[in-house]
């Protein structure tokens, strides 16, 4: 089966950069479509999802990915501030943490359906099947989603995309998301 059009999220490319806090490629934006077009047949359903025809991810190999997240220990200072992902988005509270980021041992992309992206009031940005919504880079396999993002899917609140998540998967991510934070930037 042939893999259908890929293309970036403006979405995506705004957030997934060197310096910006979460985790990035350090190829093109085509090179890492590229990697996606050759793991395509590994992709499985994203989470909270049953089937892959709403978000998938995508496993590609952890070269060339740098990890945002950083393993609190009780002396790892700690900066909060109120954030917006985008106008027009429920703000929320962030909380980065100062330190060495973690390193990459895995590395995913999560990709929305053209459809998907249209569900609660949603954006496409360009004429493709599926779009890049998200980077995943981690020390672990299948690293839980974010908590807050998988309350703001469920809620269908403003730039989430509707779907459940089961107890189980919250509390997994709760507790692994209470012993790190993203990479504090200075001045952000």
């Amino acid at each position: 089966m042939p893999v259908p059009s890929l293309g970036w999220s403006d979405f995506a490319l705004g957030r997934h950069l060197p310096g910006g806090g979460r985790a990035y490629f350090e190829g093109t934006p085509e090179e890492l479509l590229e990697l996606v077009r050759a793991h395509w047949d590994e992709r499985r359903p994203g989470a909270g999802r049953a089937d892959l025809t709403e978000v998938v991810l995508v496993p590609v190999p952890p070269d060339r990915f740098v990890c945002a997240t950083v393993l609190v220990t009780p002396e790892t200072p700690l900066h909060a501030r109120f954030e917006r992902r985008q106008p027009g988005e429920d703000g929320f509270l962030r909380v980065t943490a100062e330190g060495a980021p973690e390193e990459a041992r895995f590395a995913a992309v999560v990709l929305y359906s053209a459809e998907t992206l249209l569900a609660n009031d949603g954006v496409r940005s360009g004429d493709f099947d599926w779009e890049v919504v998200c980077l995943l880079a981690s020390s672990i396999r299948d690293e839980p989603m974010n908590p807050l993002t998988m309350a703001r899917n469920l809620l269908a609140r403003p730039g989430g995309t509707p779907c459940s998540y089961t107890a189980s998967q919250f509390a997994e991510a709760v507790y692994y998301w209470s012993q790190r934070a993203n990479l504090h930037l200075p001045g952000k």
